[in-house]
C-alpha cells in the first residue's frame, strides 16, 4: 500500500513537471514569435517610410501599409497558438490584459495622430517601452525590460528632434527592444526544449 502510494506520488510529480515544461514552452514561443514579427514589420515600416522621404516620394506614409499585413497574419496566428495551447497558466490571463491595455493605449495615440502631430513617435515609443518592461518582469526576461527602458529614453530624445529623425528613432526603438530580445528569446526557448527534452527522456 505504501509502494503504491509512492507510485502515485511519483507519477502526479512526473505530470506536474510536464505541464511546467509545457507552459514554460508556450510562454516563450508565444512571445519570441510576436516580438519579432511586430518588431520587424515597424522597422522595416519606418525605414522605408524614412527612405520614401529621402527620395521625395509623395506618399511615403504608404509604408505602414505592412501593418494592416501584420494584423491579418496575427489573426490567423493567434487562432492556430489557440488551439494547440495545452496548457493555460495565470500568466498567461495576466498578460492577456496587460495586451490588452497596451493596445488600447496604442490606438488611442495612433487616433489622435491628428492632435498630437510631432509628438506621435514619442508617444507610442513610450507605449512600447511600458509593454516591453512589463512582459520582460513578468516572464523574468531582462532583455525586454532593457529594452523597454531604451524605449523610454529614446522618447525623451524624440521629443527633442524632427520627424525623420524619430522615424530612425522608431526603429532602432524596435530592433534593440524588439528584434534583438526577440532573437535572444527564441535561443532560450531553444535551450528550454532541449533541456525538457532531457529531463522526460
Amino acid at each position: 500500500m505504501k509502494n503504491e502510494k509512492s507510485t502515485m506520488t511519483s507519477e502526479e510529480s512526473l505530470a506536474i513537471i510536464r505541464s511546467m515544461i509545457e507552459s514554460t514552452k508556450q510562454d516563450l514561443r508565444d512571445n519570441g514569435s510576436w516580438f519579432l514579427l511586430w518588431g520587424w514589420l515597424v522597422f522595416f515600416a519606418s525605414a522605408i517610410h524614412y527612405i520614401l522621404m529621402q527620395t521625395g516620394f509623395d506618399q511615403p506614409y504608404l509604408a505602414w501599409m505592412l501593418m494592416p499585413l501584420g494584423g491579418v497574419i496575427s489573426i490567423f496566428k493567434g487562432m492556430r497558438e489557440e488551439k494547440q495551447q495545452k496548457v493555460k497558466t495565470q500568466i498567461d490571463d495576466f498578460m492577456k490584459y496587460v495586451l490588452i491595455a497596451f493596445l488600447v493605449s496604442l490606438f488611442i495615440v495612433l487616433g489622435f495622430m491628428s492632435k498630437l502631430q510631432l509628438y506621435t513617435y514619442p508617444m507610442v515609443m513610450m507605449v512600447y517601452g511600458f509593454w516591453l518592461f512589463i512582459s520582460g518582469g513578468v516572464i523574468n526576461f531582462r532583455p525586454l525590460q532593457v529594452g523597454g527602458i531604451i524605449n523610454w529614453a529614446l522618447t525623451i530624445v524624440a521629443f527633442f528632434v524632427g520627424f525623420e529623425t524619430q522615424l530612425l528613432l522608431l526603429a532602432l526603438a524596435v530592433l534593440l527592444g524588439y528584434i534583438i530580445p526577440g532573437y535572444i528569446l527564441r535561443s532560450r526557448y531553444n535551450k528550454a526544449i532541449q533541456n525538457s527534452t532531457a529531463v522526460l527522456a
